[in-house]
């Protein structure tokens, strides 16, 4: 299959959390530093070119009041209807015919964000960089990055780094 490299990146709780109750992310300030430390997210969104969004993490992106996407094709994963604000596209099948369209269009890079997405992208093997960003939080509940389910899949160690925040980031590929 022709299809574009697709990128995962995640900030994660010490439990395995990618958000709290009700969809909660303020915990993640817990590491935001004045300066902003540099995880690489920003190096990322330059590199991409388009984004695959399931469709809660959508939805969060507009409550943050500026669309964070400016310049970029962004593909909503959903099976309802979608009212586009910033151009945003609607897609109701397969992950991975996605993938294959997406690469047969010429798209070379795809950041793929949102729980059941990223696990979809696990499922299917579909990822080839995962990073996670540990935050230094144990929330107890809320949205798990990894369910019952995931089939077994091996992933060797990239890189990582430790942030005077606290936070640790580890980058993954498939082995």
């Amino acid at each position: 299959m022709n299809r574009p490299r697709v990128s995962v990146f995640l900030g994660v709780s010490l439990d395995g959390y990618i958000a709290g109750e009700s969809d909660d992310l303020s915990w993640l300030s817990i590491v935001q530093t004045d300066p902003p430390e540099d995880t690489g997210y920003e190096a990322l969104m330059r590199e991409v070119d388009v984004l695959v969004l399931g469709r809660n993490t959508y939805e969060k992106v507009l409550t943050f009041g500026d669309w964070p996407y400016h310049g970029k094709r962004v593909i909503v994963l959903t099976h309802h209807a979608l009212y586009p604000r910033h151009g945003e596209e609607a897609h109701g099948g397969d992950l991975c015919a996605l993938l294959a369209e997406l690469g047969a269009a010429g798209h070379a890079h795809v950041y793929l964000d949102g729980g059941m997405a990223v696990r979809d992208g696990l499922a299917a093997g579909v990822v080839d960089t995962l990073t996670l960003s540990w935050v230094p939080v144990i929330l107890g509940q809320g949205t798990a990055l990894f369910g019952v389910g995931m089939p077994t899949s091996k992933w060797r160690l990239v890189s990582s780094r430790a942030f005077p925040s606290g936070l640790v980031q580890a980058r993954y590929q498939p082995v």
